[in-house]
């Protein structure tokens, strides 16, 4: 156990290791067959809570050069595209004001947000390291600047681009190790009057909602609104604005400026965390004890279903779903397969576990009786997606926040 001695956020030492879940590969590192033979490179997954600001935390980040190959699209998904959507019409009303000015995605993905924004009339840029997705949000129209962001490198953007009116960050900030650097950099390339929205899950629901599988190598924080509050004022940002969202299975928009004063709804979260207890240890040992009660009864149920001769696959393969194989140990013995709409992970193999990710026909081929669903946070989605498969008798397990079988008889 390694140990996160320093808060990213707020600088604390005031830190608790709550749940090391041992060695994990990158959750993103889905394996190509021509590499079955080769080990995972695995490297240790422990949350960490800073009881000063309610940061949850890992210590340890990936090499820098894995984004290189990536493999998450929101495209893939139905509900992301409607979000992003509202999301630019929302730039469009309060905050781009004026003719020219520049939205900027760090973190662009495959230009889903910008090319929205692009339809809403806005000079947009996306800052992404990857090479292989950065070239879908080309294909859409999207000019992107190929390398991490960072303090120096925002210094060529502005002298390239000028400043931005909006800095857009949705669920890329918690991938960053080094949060003060970041932040330096938006310092830089932010307009002074100009806004810093992010899109982050929360904390408050990840403790109370069980969602442990939410921490992964590439996520190296789940932030509070505490968290954002102290690290912003390090920089001369307030954070004048925050706002629910469901998507993510609970998620926050944040908005930091230099002008401004906190809204209400500010306000009323940070007690929402104080009351919550995030800054005791005793809430996060709370909430371990319901993660091994899911894993008892999740794993006891599987091998229930399969010592009745039920055959048993996935549905969806995200990044936290490999968390939650890894750390329960549920491998292809288990699984036959697990089934996922983004083709760059089709053909490929679940790290760790090493099960096979297929296209979605193959559920209406194979007619397995179960699919558990990793992705539990677009389950709505999902069963609307798979209505055949439930007329036909087939059942899903939801594994999150409470272990869930969904179906007829």
């Amino acid at each position: 156990m390694l140990g996160k001695t320093v808060c990213r956020a707020c600088d604390s030492t005031n830190m608790y290791c709550f749940l090391p879940m041992g060695d994990h590969p990158a959750a993103n590192a889905f394996v190509r067959p021509e590499n079955l033979s080769k080990p995972d490179m695995l490297f240790p997954l422990e949350s960490h809570a800073c009881l000063d600001c309610g940061l949850i935390q890992i210590p340890d980040p990936l090499p820098a050069d894995f984004y290189v190959d990536y493999v998450y699209m929101p495209s893939a998904t139905t509900t992301m595209p409607q979000h992003f959507a509202a999301l630019a019409r929302q730039f469009r009303e309060r905050l781009v004001t004026e003719p020219g000015q520049l939205v900027v995605d760090i973190g662009s993905n495959d230009g889903l947000l910008l090319a929205a924004c692009l339809a809403e009339g806005m000079r947009v840029l996306g800052v992404d390291p990857s090479a292989n997705i950065s070239q879908f949000a080309r294909d859409r129209g999207v000019e992107v600047f190929n390398e991490y962001f960072t303090s120096e490198s925002a210094v060529r953007i502005r002298n390239q681009y000028g400043p931005a009116r909006v800095i857009v960050c949705t669920n890329t900030f918690n991938h960053i190790d080094n949060l003060d650097d970041f932040m330096a950099g938006v310092s830089t390339l932010l307009d002074p009057e100009g806004s810093f929205i992010l899109e982050l899950p929360q904390a408050l629901t990840c403790i109370e909602l069980n969602e442990f599988d939410t921490v992964y190598h590439e996520h190296l924080s789940t932030f509070t609104a505490a968290s954002l509050v102290a690290l912003g004022k390090k920089f001369g940002f307030k954070l004048v604005d925050w706002q629910e969202l469901p998507i993510h299975g609970g998620s926050m928009r944040c908005t930091l400026s230099r002008v401004g004063e906190p809204s209400a709804a500010v306000t009323a979260y940070l007690e929402r965390e104080k009351a919550a207890g995030l800054f005791t240890k005793e809430a996060y040992d709370r909430h371990v004890e319901r993660v091994h009660a899911i894993r008892s009864e999740l794993m006891s149920l599987l091998e229930r279903l399969k010592g009745e001769g039920k055959r048993l696959a996935g549905y969806s393969a995200p990044a936290k779903g490999n968390t939650l194989l890894n750390y329960f140990r549920i491998g292809p013995e288990t699984l036959e397969w697990i089934a996922d709409r983004n083709t760059l992970k089709q053909g490929r193999y679940t790290p760790g576990m090493r099960i096979p990710v297929v296209s979605p026909d193959r559920i209406a081929e194979d007619r397995p009786d179960y699919l558990l669903i990793l992705a539990w946070n677009f389950k709505d989605e999902i069963l609307a997606q798979q209505g055949d498969f439930l007329s036909r008798g087939g059942k899903f397990i939801v594994p999150i926040p409470k272990v869930e079988v969904i179906g007829n008889g």
